[in-house]
């Protein structure tokens, strides 16, 4: 064939580059998978991710490098390479699962982790070069390289695209696994078929390709099941939803109708977080529905009047006016439930980047009967937006009386920007001059150091910042920060609507602190330097 020459001759060489493309979207999503089951289990997005990456990456070099003692009968050990990824990879998110689950330990999952990346990212490594010798066979060396390395990208920037928009959202993560595994013996099987009369022991290798791909085909189909009973292992109390958005994990549980499915449910929240539980009767419990956003715990019906409560009335009961109210977060329409107690509020705009929390949460009817039809109230606007943007882009200065913060802890750099000075400038903005600024701060005792940098920040902002706390005993010691353009009296917060929690006397008291968890030095947070996230993640959260 002469050199210049990059339209492929044979048929072979097509299906070749097209298994290039297939091993590449699915060693792709294998990463992607691992990653992002891993910070769903343990949290810190970004240190699983990275993590992840380099363990493919390395193992992907270190393959490639093996592949050079790799001599004779390349098309079946590119076979039973194919085999033992769609195996392996199949199977992986099963087993990590179930090291989290048995061992209940972070440390038996990352061995298990660790594991799987190296062994999985040394394969396809190990096969791209393979491959790509396979079709020098036919073509010359520097045609050969840039169709499979063009072959090889295109394939990771499918299955990067894929993944989150299709796979994830459709599938999940268990299904998503069995059928890129599926993929895989696809490509095997495809290969076999097509160089039959190159393949050493053709019969062994296609009665194993058959039987695997027949494993994985209902081990697919089954996967719904699969994945309600792990994560049901996951939790206390019995799972009554579970679904993906394109934003986050959603679960809502219940406690067990009868005592013995309340005895095969485990645990709250995930298992290294928190002790076994205290033994309380299942019809004291009955009502305690909760709702989990990537495994970590949103609210329990039975004590989130406490949180809501301490995070509304203070503000409400300080602003010079009552009349527009900006939710940030709070797509449950608990703290929302709070406002709309106030008779002067006029308008509430709430911004909740997921429209599925707010459509959940405003038709079902466990939690309606919680936020008590907050969401439908037609004092209220619902945008479904990142927070950020809309502050930033608000046309309007000082627009609003109350701005009330109910975002997600800030364990990541997405929703750490969150919690930047930036951000608190922009929204102070916002507000009008006897407005108020109260943001859910995370734990004082469990990540000290976050609570206390989330209030230097605002304090570096230009605001007149006051800590405070309230015990909430499904999830802990809990912290806010209420800050203004001007000083505050604490002892002039009026509370003017009914509460279930707050009197004025403890009202004020939760601005008092113990010596544990008393002011820290911290580094304010920007978005260039991210620290809080980093702040967040506390040893003490392990005793959670």
């Amino acid at each position: 064939m002469p050199e210049n020459s990059s339209k492929l001759k044979q048929p072979s060489d097509s299906l070749l580059l097209m298994s290039v493309c297939m091993i590449a979207i699915c060693a792709i999503v294998y990463e992607l998978v691992i990653a992002t089951l891993s910070s769903y289990l343990l949290g810190n997005s970004i240190h699983q991710f990275s993590i992840t990456v380099g363990l493919f990456m390395s193992s992907m070099g270190f393959g490639s490098f093996l592949s050079k003692y790799f001599n004779r009968s390349l098309i079946t050990r590119f076979i039973q390479i194919e085999i033992l990824i769609g195996l392996i990879g199949g199977i992986s998110t099963i087993s990590l699962f179930m090291a989290y689950l048995a061992f209940e330990s972070v440390e038996a999952y990352l061995i298990v982790m660790v594991i799987s990346s190296i062994t999985i990212g040394g394969m396809v490594g190990l096969e791209i070069p393979i491959l790509m010798r396979i079709i020098e066979q036919k073509d010359n060396l520097r045609v050969t390289v840039a169709n499979v390395l063009a072959f090889d990208y295109g394939g990771s920037l499918i299955g990067s695209i894929a993944f989150p928009l299709i796979l994830l959202k459709y599938t999940g993560i268990i299904q998503t696994n069995f059928i890129v595994a599926l993929l895989n013996i696809l490509v095997a099987m495809v290969t076999l078929i097509s160089y039959r009369s190159e393949v050493e022991r053709l019969l062994l290798w296609g009665s194993m390709l058959a039987l695997i791909g027949i494993g994985l085909f209902v081990a697919a189909y089954l996967s719904p099941q699969i994945e309600m009973w792990l994560e049901d292992q996951l939790y206390r109390d019995t799972i009554i939803l579970s679904k993906q958005s394109p934003y986050q994990k959603i679960v809502l549980t219940k406690p067990a109708t009868n005592s013995s499915e309340h005895q095969k449910a485990k645990i709250g929240e995930p298992r290294y977080l928190e002790p076994k539980p205290p033994k309380i009767s299942v019809k004291k419990r009955r009502n305690d529905v909760r709702l989990f956003i990537d495994g970590n715990l949103q609210f329990s019906s039975v004590d989130e009047y406490r949180y809501h409560e301490a995070l509304v009335h203070p503000a409400m009961g300080l602003a010079r006016n009552q009349k527009r109210i900006l939710i940030l977060g709070g797509g449950d329409g608990l703290a929302l439930r709070e406002v709309l107690k106030y008779q002067s509020v006029e308008h509430v705009t709430l911004i909740d980047i997921d429209p599925e929390i707010t459509e959940l949460c405003a038709t079902h009817p466990e939690i309606v009967s919680l936020n008590q039809g907050s969401l439908s109230d037609k004092r209220v606007k619902i945008l479904n937006q990142d927070a950020y943007q809309y502050v930033e882009q608000l046309a309007f200065d000082r627009s609003y009386d109350v701005a009330i913060i109910d975002l997600p802890d800030p364990n990541y750099a997405s929703l750490s920007k969150l919690y930047s000075m930036t951000f608190y400038v922009l929204l102070e903005k916002k507000l009008t001059d006897g407005g108020i600024l109260v943001s859910q701060s995370t734990s004082p005792f469990f990540s000290r150091y976050a609570f206390w940098c989330i209030n230097n920040t605002m304090q570096k902002a230009n605001l007149h910042t006051y800590a405070y706390h309230v015990d909430v005993p499904s999830m802990g010691d809990w912290g806010f920060n209420l800050s203004a353009k001007y000083p505050l009296v604490i002892e002039d917060i009026s509370l003017t609507v009914p509460t279930e929690f707050l009197t004025p006397t403890i009202t004020v008291s939760m601005f008092q602190f113990g010596k544990d968890i008393s002011p820290v030095n911290t580094k304010p947070n920007t978005l260039t330097r991210p620290i809080l996230q980093y702040y967040y993640h506390d040893q003490k959260w392990r005793h959670y």
